[in-house]
């Protein structure tokens, strides 16, 4: 028989349907929303029977069919789960990637990472999180695609959910996708030529520096392009640009910092014929390489005499004039004034 801690009285009223028991001498509560796991009902006044009392679920996604409501938890799970499958159907990933997936979504709602997000947000955050792992050839652009969401706003949900479960994932190697990408390009039956060729000058790229802290896209596109090249395929950078989904300039610097490396200068035949990893000395990375011609230019600019700096000067000053503007000038000096500007800004600046 339970005995009240304050005064010592036996006299305890036990109410089961809310769990207290109180006790009646000294009203001290000694017991408060205590979980039983026994069932019990009680009666209404119509005449219907009720289930007493709350049910707290071991598991979350667990359901016994006593008529109870499921939790918001389970109902997030199940949404969860569904739109895994679906998501994961479209994108052909495997079972075992559906899996690992919903034990990440099992986190993120444990962590309550899905309140204030849309749920197909944080399925692609842990989808794209195995992907990942398992080096497969997804990017997180063909999740856009899929959902019809913007990428930009897919990727800030990828990191604020890795940074929150403190997860360490492989850095993406362009090198997976290659072969994805060749197929697109309808290369035939040299398709695995090109591709092989297209990865030797990754693993260049990579040691001259011009992976690092580039996206997988532009590396891909450029090296493609330049293995097309080498195998007589005349492909575009705009057939390029469309297959890898970059934009245009970004290929076009990846093509100037491969042209800056000892390989740029090499021809078609010697692209094939010649060790890549091993040919030369290993260049700067391009943006060390670009700070230091900024530097040197600035640095010249500082040394240059006083008629240097006046020459520039007047070098700007007619390069702002229109059109008319020079042809005056032109006409006042006595010269000809006929022609485009670029004729005109060089007859101006002849005389000083």
């Amino acid at each position: 028989m339970p005995v009240c801690s304050q005064c010592g009285g036996t006299d305890i009223e036990i109410d089961a349907s809310r769990g207290d028991a109180v006790c009646i001498q000294c009203g001290n509560v000694l017991e408060e929303n205590t979980i039983v796991n026994e069932v019990t009902f009680a009666q209404d006044a119509g005449g219907g029977s009720s289930v007493v009392g709350q049910f707290v679920s071991a598991t979350p996604g667990r359901n016994v069919g006593l008529g109870f409501n499921r939790e918001s938890r389970e109902v997030a799970f199940a949404n969860g789960q569904r739109h895994i499958s679906q998501l994961a159907a479209a994108l052909r990933l495997a079972d075992h990637h559906q899996e690992a997936a919903n034990r990440l979504f099992h986190l993120a709602v444990q962590h309550n990472f899905i309140q204030g997000r849309k749920t197909q947000h944080v399925i692609a955050a842990c989808l794209y999180t195995v992907c990942r792992r398992e080096k497969t050839a997804h990017l997180l652009i063909d999740y856009s695609d899929v959902l019809q969401t913007n990428v930009y706003l897919l990727g800030s949900c990828f990191l604020k959910f890795t940074r929150i479960l403190s997860l360490t994932l492989p850095i993406i190697d362009p090198s997976l996708y290659i072969h994805r990408f060749a197929s697109k390009l309808e290369f035939g039956d040299r398709t695995h030529l090109v591709s092989m060729s297209a990865l030797r000058l990754v693993q260049r790229m990579k040691r001259d520096w011009i992976q690092t802290g580039r996206r997988p896209s532009g590396i891909c596109g450029a090296a493609l392009l330049i293995a097309a090249r080498v195998h007589g395929f005349r492909r575009t950078q705009r057939e390029v640009v469309r297959v890898v989904r970059i934009c245009d300039v970004t290929l076009r610097k990846r093509l100037d910092e491969f042209s800056d490396t000892a390989v740029g200068v090499l021809t078609a035949q010697q692209l094939e014929t010649i060790d890549l990893q091993n040919y030369g000395v290993a260049a700067d990375p391009p943006s060390f390489s670009r700070n230091r011609r900024l530097e040197a230019e600035q640095r010249r600019m500082l040394m240059a005499p006083e008629q240097e700096a006046a020459r520039q000067r007047r070098e700007e000053e007619a390069r702002s004039l229109k059109v008319a503007e020079l042809r005056t000038r032109l006409a006042e000096l006595g010269l000809s004034s006929a022609g485009r500007k670029p004729e005109l800004l060089a007859r101006l600046l002849e005389i000083g």
